[in-house]
């Protein structure tokens, strides 16, 4: 998962369902910006681009939330 700065935030380690919208759980690893672990909405304003070929998954959020 990587931030519209560039920054490696992890990698999405399970999705959480909740009545509003799912939630993705991002794990840090070896390369991440850090090592927290972070909720992010599984939504349009938040998952910017999917791309399943490469692994990668681009997000609007801010890496200090």
């Amino acid at each position: 998962v990587i931030n519209q700065l560039g920054q490696t935030l992890g990698k999405v380690d399970h999705l959480l369902e909740t009545g509003a919208n799912d939630v993705l759980v991002v794990k840090p690893f070896e390369g991440s910006l850090d090592d927290r672990e972070r909720l992010l909405p599984y939504t349009d304003p938040c998952v910017l681009k999917v791309d399943l070929e490469a692994g990668e998954m681009q997000v609007e959020w801010d890496a200090d939330f």
